[in-house]
């Protein structure tokens, strides 16, 4: 068994969740594995184990926000976590968008018990795995235009997609007026979209975001 070793699933499916929980125990690879259906107590648990080595399972879709939107901060509050984008999405320029965030593996949730074995193992050496329907899924993702929103620009996209304003997303995210108003720009311009409802249009057609 591996010593100090931590697995940690970040899904809001309790189901999917408790199951998986007991799939990893009985890999032997963890000291002991938690799961957590939000955000907030996630981050509680990231801060009181800041220097211990991980593996964070992580859904694309968690709650009402977007997953891969907090990468960046789970990596600021313990450099030593590995994550791995579980997710059943299928969406090719949505995969894309996953992988933009650098993730240190992504497995389907329809993988076998194999596949997560071998995933550990490639993460554990180093290596950046996908299984095998995610690669035929980036393979796919090549024949559409790129579409690589920056962690914040997530944020922002959200705000938007649940009707906040302008302002009101740049209150909520402690941003100026014209930062967010940038950003925004910079979207429409990354899908040539000419208003907000066909940049909501397109991230939700794209699976980009929830319907």
């Amino acid at each position: 068994m591996q010593t100090n070793i931590i697995g940690i699933i970040a899904d809001d499916h309790q189901l999917f969740a408790d199951s998986f929980s007991n799939l990893l125990e009985h890999t032997g690879f963890f000291t002991e594995v938690q799961s957590f259906a939000d955000t907030r107590s996630l981050f509680q648990y990231l801060l009181k184990n800041t220097k211990k080595e991980g593996y964070l399972f992580l859904d694309y879709y968690l709650n009402d926000q977007v997953g891969i939107g907090i990468i960046n901060e789970i990596r600021r509050l313990n450099k030593n976590i590995k994550i791995i984008i579980l997710s059943s999405v299928t969406n090719p320029v949505a995969i894309q968008t996953m992988m933009s965030f650098h993730p240190d593996g992504f497995i389907s949730k329809s993988a076998g018990f194999g596949v997560v074995l071998d995933c550990l193992q490639n993460v554990k050496h180093g290596t950046t795995y996908c299984c095998s329907f995610i690669e035929s899924k980036i393979e796919e993702s090549l024949h559409h235009d790129s579409v690589d929103f920056s962690p914040r620009e997530m944020e922002i996209l959200q705000y938007f997609a649940k009707g906040f304003s302008v302002i009101e997303t740049a209150d909520k995210l402690f941003l100026s007026k014209h930062t967010v108003v940038t950003h925004r720009r910079s979207m429409m311009a990354k899908t040539q979209s000419k208003t907000i409802t066909e940049l909501l249009a397109f991230a939700r057609k794209y699976g980009i975001l929830l319907d």
